[in-house]
This record gives C-alpha cells, sequence and structure tokens, in this order.
C-alpha cells in the first residue's frame, strides 16, 4: 500500500483544528508562532521536529548520519550542526515575515502586545547582525553586512558560511516595515546602518556568496526574479537613506538585468512571491520607474495565479497555500478591485488545520519524493515560514478591508 505524508503529531498544542474562522485562526497562529517557534534569543526558529514540535535533534535523525544525504550534505557549515540544519534554515525569511506582519497587526489594531513582539523581534534581528558584523572569515567572508544563516542559533555565527539572497531580502522588508510604522529614533538610526551594510556587503563581493555549498552569483541565475527584485530593491532603499554613486551603480547594474524579472514559467511560488513584494517597495522608492513595476507586477502576479492553480513541481510537493495569501494580498494592494482580495481569502480559509503548516504537504506519496525531501530531517518537519506568510496576508487583508471601509 501506498505510503502517504500524514500528521504525526499526537500532542494537545498545536490543535487539530485552528478554528471555525480565520478569525479564530489567526489568533492560534500567532500562538503557535510565539510558543513553538520562538526561541530563547527572541528570534524564530524556521523548522521544529513535526513528531514533537520541538526543535530537531540529532537522535531525531537516525537516517542522516553527519547530515549525509540532506540538502545541507556539502553546505560550509560545522559537520555537527549539519543534522539539524532544518531549524535555523530559513531563520531570516521567518523573523523578517513576522516582523512586517506584526507591524501591519499594529497598523491595524494599534495594541500594545502587539508593539511589544514586534521590539522583540527586531532586537533579536538586530543581535544577529551584530554579532555577525564582529566576525571576520579567512576568505573574505563575515564583517558589517554579513547575514549568515544561523544553523547553530544567534549567538553561534562565526562557522556559519552560508546566506541567501532571500535571507537577505525578508529581513530587509522586515526591518523596513518596522522602520516605517513603529521604529524610535534610535531604532530608525539602526536600522539606516544595517541596510546600508547590507548594500555595501553585496556590491562589494560582487552579489556572489556560497549556497548550499557551492559558489552562487546571483547575477548569473537566469530568470532568478527573486535576486533581481531584491537587489533592485536593497540598492534602492539604501540610496535613499545614504544617496551615493555606488548604490546607484549597484541599481543600474541589476537595472541592465531587468529580464530576470520576466521568466516565462513559475517554478516556486516564493521566487514570484518575493519579486512582487520588492516590486511594490521600488513603486515608492523609485515612482521614475512606476509604468515599468506596473509590468513587472502583472507579469508575476500571472506566474503566481499559475503556481497556486495549478500546483506543479516545488508548488505541489511543498503546501503553498500560506505563502499565497501573502503575495497575493501585495497584487490586492497594488491592483485593488481585481478580485485578489476573494482569492487571499480562499487561501486563508485554506489553512485551518495543523495539517496544512506542514513544509511537505500531507497526503502525497513519499515515494515520489527525492531522497533528500524523505529523510527524518525533512519529511516531516512543521514550518514557520507558512504561518508567517498566512498572518501577514491575513493582516493585509485586512488593512486593505479597513482601508476600503474608510474611503
Amino acid at each position: 500500500m501506498e505510503q502517504l505524508t500524514r500528521d504525526v503529531f499526537e500532542g494537545d498544542f498545536p490543535p487539530i483544528d485552528f478554528g471555525n474562522t480565520i478569525e479564530q485562526v489567526e489568533k492560534t497562529v500567532t500562538e503557535v508562532i510565539e510558543r513553538v517557534f520562538r526561541d530563547e534569543d527572541d528570534i524564530l526558529l524556521s523548522c521544529v521536529n513535526g513528531r514533537t514540535m520541538l526543535p530537531m535533534k540529532v537522535e531525531d535523525v537516525k537516517d542522516r548520519p553527519n547530515g549525509l544525504d540532506t540538502f545541507a550534505e556539502n553546505s560550509s557549515i560545522p559537520r555537527w550542526v549539519k543534522p539539524l540544519w532544518i531549524n535555523y534554515e530559513d531563520t531570516g525569511i521567518a523573523s523578517g515575515t513576522y516582523l512586517e506582519a506584526l507591524c501591519v497587526k499594529a497598523t491595524v489594531t494599534k495594541g500594545i502586545k502587539v508593539c511589544e513582539l514586534a521590539r522583540r523581534t527586531v532586537n533579536a534581528i538586530f543581535t544577529l547582525c551584530e554579532n555577525a558584523a564582529n566576525i571576520k572569515q579567512s576568505y573574505g567572508g563575515g564583517g558589517k553586512g554579513w547575514l549568515p544563516k544561523p544553523y547553530a542559533g544567534i549567538r553561534n555565527v562565526s562557522e556559519m558560511h552560508e546566506t541567501s539572497a532571500d535571507q537577505y531580502c525578508m529581513i530587509t522588508h522586515g526591518l523596513h516595515s518596522y522602520y516605517m510604522t513603529l521604529a524610535n529614533e534610535q531604532e530608525k538610526r539602526k536600522i539606516e546602518e544595517i541596510i546600508i551594510s547590507f548594500a555595501d556587503w553585496w556590491y562589494d563581493h560582487d552579489y556572489a556568496g556560497v549556497y548550499f555549498g557551492q559558489a552562487i552569483w546571483w547575477k548569473r541565475l537566469e530568470g532568478h526574479s527573486m535576486a533581481a527584485g531584491y537587489f533592485l530593491y536593497l540598492n534602492a532603499l539604501a540610496n535613499s537613506f545614504k544617496p551615493c554613486e555606488k548604490f546607484q551603480h549597484g541599481f543600474n547594474i541589476w537595472l541592465d538585468l531587468k529580464d530576470m524579472l520576466f521568466p516565462a514559467d513559475p517554478v516556486w511560488i516564493c521566487m514570484n512571491g518575493v519579486a512582487l513584494h520588492c516590486v511594490q517597495r521600488l513603486v515608492d522608492l523609485r515612482p521614475d520607474l512606476k509604468d515599468y513595476w506596473q509590468k513587472v507586477a502583472l507579469h508575476q502576479t500571472k506566474l503566481l495565479l499559475d503556481s497556486v492553480l495549478e500546483k506543479k513541481g516545488m508548488n505541489k510537493i511543498y503546501a503553498i497555500d500560506g505563502f499565497a495569501a501573502h503575495f497575493l494580498s501585495i497584487a490586492n494592494e497594488m491592483m485593488p478591485g481585481k478580485g485578489y482580495d476573494q482569492i487571499v481569502r480562499k487561501r486563508l480559509e485554506a489553512c485551518t488545520k495543523r495539517e496544512h503548516f506542514y513544509h511537505v504537504t500531507r497526503g502525497i506519496a513519499i515515494s515520489t519524493l527525492s531522497k533528500r525531501e524523505s529523510g527524518d530531517d525533512f519529511l516531516d518537519v512543521y514550518i514557520s515560514d507558512i504561518l508567517v506568510y498566512w498572518l501577514a496576508g491575513y493582516w493585509k487583508l485586512r488593512l486593505a478591508e479597513t482601508s476600503s471601509k474608510s474611503k
């Protein structure tokens, strides 16, 4: 009989049902994020073991000794942490997106508690950035502007040589959102310093790095919308804080590669959604190119809809409805009145049970997964990314509805 992925947790929390309405689900989602994923340093874990709802331990990963046959097998990180790589793999994405969701929630509700959660999150991000800035790695890595994937937590990053543009991107979005909504003057200066350092670091390293143990030169990734969108956004944002020839040149480098923003087909929903998110920011940062950004937004939204409606390839293997809720809420903000709000609501309503927030979709044949996807380190992980994206989608929809009523 074909073995299928299933909900493997047998405890009481998170509950099987998150709520009968999306308003009830929102409360449960927030509680799960805080109780399951926020670590002792206030940063968010990327994933936990779905069987225990606790961070992965070496003894949990019986079939991937020393990280062999995992995605992180060849990663430039210590051997001892490789079986546990999933715990903090997407911490930057999770923490940055959660910060943005909290900022939108604070805008809608004016609640004191949500402001405190946002402040705790931003302070954890500050700690990660400060710890990484104090590292000098022998082959030119580290230093101010370096943001590694903190595979052993945010206080132990000296031997972590891996990063990715999407980690930087969602931290940037979170900090930018906080800057525009909740930050005091001291926090604003700190955020400006961090964003400028990010832009400096990537420019000085010619937009190259290490990704799962392989050299990656983001400029050479044809059709990689996320990379093009982020580096345009990063340089434009840094230039708004510190106008200079360097950041204008960085922006122009990526503007010359703008064809990357028009891939023919969707691959993974986040590649198109993150690009759309960046383009939304660019409408305000570079309004002189507004017509062009709108053209990009239309194309990326089309690819997003293809991913949501057809769910092919990676979009079938991995649970995507939470991601879709956030990304299509951005389409709704940029292009109101086109019916995207109804699609967002449907994606939110598709995520009401515990089983909907595993990384690998529940109910698919395990035999269809790759070796790296079917190991103890990966198959049944519970992922914070879907939860925080769901939350951001929910509050952006609420904000859009509130704004519409006020008009």
